[in-house]
């Protein structure tokens, strides 16, 4: 982990403001070029459009999983 990715995992978004605080840093460093967004890997859960997002910091190297909350589902961002 480097200050160019996240400092810290996420186990889950408790409240929506919070998912949408660290939604915007994300596409910041998306836009700054410190990540890059590599994977989409679908669930295979059929009629749904659904999975998990993979991310790698373009200094440090680490990879991300991201799972974006959905109503009582309050998703994840760790590291792989």
């Amino acid at each position: 982990m480097c200050p160019n990715c996240f400092q810290k995992e996420f186990k889950a978004f408790p409240s929506e403001n919070e998912w949408q605080e660290f939604d915007l840093l994300l596409t910041k460093k998306l836009g700054s070029n410190k990540m890059k967004n590599v994977e989409f890997k679908l669930d295979g859960k059929r009629d749904k459009d659904d999975g998990e997002y993979i991310y790698e910091c373009l200094v440090c190297g680490e990879k991300w999983k991201l799972k974006e909350p959905d109503y009582s589902f309050r998703g994840y961002f760790l590291q792989i």
